[in-house]
């Protein structure tokens, strides 16, 4: 897999939108097990989910840019499961089990659309949440987060030029490659990412991925997130 170059990514102004959320995949394989369930019991049952900001003295809505944050929900809900991607829920062994999930859920996957939000702001917060029947609901959690989490970084960095990220994301790698070369060294060991809803990024989850795959080989025993897996 061509590798991106992070600082420049970071650095590029010109996209009209660089979504944050590139795929209905993007999320943690156990809410696609959490759906399937919800789905096959709860189907009239509805939920509402918020985000709450348990460190108040960061003020979110202060740092993020609302239309911003709009934008990448919005496109959030433009996204649909591909062919390539049901295929592959479809044909993979989880948990070596063959058919994990009902064809029949798949089949409603298939035209899976994340519902509509409320977004307003308060006291320097965000008051953002989802209604609705709890099994279109429930896929906001993880992309709803990433994307809170990756706009805050996109404003901490904004100031950054070229080679100020270029030296940034350098030290980071060298950071990440040495705990690695120090997890390698651990007989025994056993690492699984778990870091969709709290990363920086998706580029430099998708980075440290690929780092522990090649760095700690079989001691890495691959990743929650669904799009991650399935490319790697």
């Amino acid at each position: 897999m061509a590798r991106t170059d992070i600082a420049r990514r970071v650095y590029n102004h010109t996209w009209k939108l660089d979504p944050i959320v590139r795929s209905l995949l993007d999320t943690d394989f156990y809410k696609l097990l959490m759906l399937q369930m919800i789905w096959g019991m709860y189907p009239k049952v509805d939920a509402t989910f918020t985000l709450i900001n348990r460190t108040t003295s960061v003020r979110l809505a202060d740092e993020i840019d609302e239309g911003e944050l709009r934008e990448q929900l919005d496109h959030a809900r433009t996204l649909r499961f591909s062919k390539k991607e049901m295929i592959w829920l479809g044909g993979n062994n989880f948990y070596g089990r063959k058919q994990i999930f009902e064809p029949e859920f798949l089949a409603w996957l298939e035209g899976f659309r994340l519902p509509d939000y409320e977004l307003s702001r308060h006291d320097g917060q965000y008051e953002l949440s989802f209604s609705g029947p709890w099994m279109y609901t429930t896929l906001w959690e993880i992309p709803a987060l990433a994307i809170i989490n990756e706009l805050r970084s996109r404003a901490a960095l904004r100031s950054f030029g070229p080679f100020a990220l270029d030296v940034l994301y350098a030290r980071a790698k060298a950071k990440m490659w040495a705990k690695t070369e120090r997890l390698k060294a651990l007989p025994g060991i056993r690492i699984s990412d778990f870091g969709t809803r709290r990363r920086h990024s998706f580029l430099w989850q998708r980075w440290c991925v690929e780092a522990l795959k090649e760095g700690i080989g079989e001691a890495f025993t691959g990743t929650s997130n669904v799009l991650l897996a399935m490319d790697n």
